[in-house]
């Protein structure tokens, strides 16, 4: 394939590596991958404010209000992502890096040794699973698929930059207002239900 193929294309390499990832995260040592004791094997959030954990469901808990729900904040944890540009060429380095790591693995080998090697299918997965997604006219070489924001000053950018760069310039952390009880009676009577605990007047 030359220069970004066809996204269909990557679509099924993408999953044959993801499927020998998990071979080889399965022979290597287990990780939290969110660093939290309550969801170890949750999801990871990709937009958690600094000095917030990688646990997603316990970052909307806190976006929401909930100040007791706290993920730890973890370094490490997980498989890391590599970073862009996600282009063919980067594909072939890593899986030029995994032919050379698998050709000296054994059964004697190392946690560490095998531990390499999930790392790097894991990056190569990443890869393939971006170059899979449709293109976009962004012309973002870290994000291949991503949507574009057609309002930012200069023209359409692709939008997760440009959500990134708001979001660091700003130093604001995302907070999610819960609905307030009216607004929640409001949509109960819209679908015809009755509130938990409402008694029907005769």
């Amino acid at each position: 394939m030359d220069g970004l193929g066809d996204p269909t294309e990557y679509d099924r390499i993408a999953d044959g590596l993801y499927s020998t990832f998990s071979t080889a995260r399965n022979l290597a040592p287990t990780r939290n991958v969110t660093g939290c004791p309550h969801h170890p094997n949750g999801p990871v959030d990709p937009l958690a404010p600094a000095g917030w954990g990688n646990c997603l469901l316990c970052n909307r808990n806190r976006r929401i209000g909930n100040q007791s729900a706290r993920s730890q904040e973890s370094a490490g944890s997980g498989y890391p992502v590599p970073q862009g540009p996600y282009d063919h060429q980067a594909l072939l380095a890593i899986m030029c890096s995994v032919n050379e790591c698998v050709f000296e693995l054994d059964y004697r080998s190392s946690d560490q040794e095998f531990t390499h090697v999930a790392e790097l299918l894991h990056s190569a997965f990443i890869i393939a699973r971006e170059l899979s997604h449709p293109r976009s006219n962004s012309g973002c070489p870290k994000h291949p698929g991503a949507p574009l924001d057609v309002d930012v000053p200069g023209g359409p950018r692709c939008l997760f930059c440009r959500a990134q760069e708001l979001r660091e310039a700003s130093g604001d952390v995302p907070v999610m207002v819960p609905r307030s009880k009216e607004i929640r009676a409001r949509g109960i009577r819209r679908k015809g239900l009755r509130p938990y605990g409402a008694v029907n007047e005769t």
